[in-house]
């Protein structure tokens, strides 16, 4: 896609009331919708042939890989590490980085990451309506 093309996407996912993006991604059909994820916020959600499953988030597969964003989560947080008696800054820092996990989402909250990721993950991008 050229980034004449991005910028249409872009703009046609600025409204929540605008029409669903269908894209043709290595020969998935990929829908892109601006939706309200909670009451303040509003985020891109993906659907994959039309569909979304639950399990894509949990387990290793080819949909996830490609068209889902990945979150690293901290287990745990700075205060409780200084109740442990761990106090410096680069202990405390390795102990967060052994103890983060890889958090999949199902929803896009920036347009910019989900464009690099798509491009990064995925050989052909074609648009296919909403435009």
């Amino acid at each position: 896609m050229t980034a004449e093309q991005w910028k249409q996407v872009d703009g046609k996912l600025q409204s929540v009331l605008s029409p669903v993006v269908k894209l043709l991604i290595d020969g998935y059909e990929v829908s892109l919708a601006l939706r309200q994820v909670s009451q303040f916020r509003n985020a891109i959600v993906v659907y994959v042939n039309g569909e979304f499953r639950g399990k894509w988030l949990t387990e290793d597969c080819e949909e996830r890989r490609r068209f889902f964003p990945c979150k690293k989560r901290c287990l745990t947080n700075t205060n409780e590490l200084k109740k442990m008696g761990i106090r410096s800054k680069k202990e405390i820092q390795k102990y967060k980085e052994m103890a983060t996990c890889n958090a999949y989402s199902s929803a896009w909250t920036s347009f910019k990451a989900m464009k690099k990721h798509f491009e990064t993950n995925n050989k052909s991008i074609e648009i296919l309506e909403g435009l």
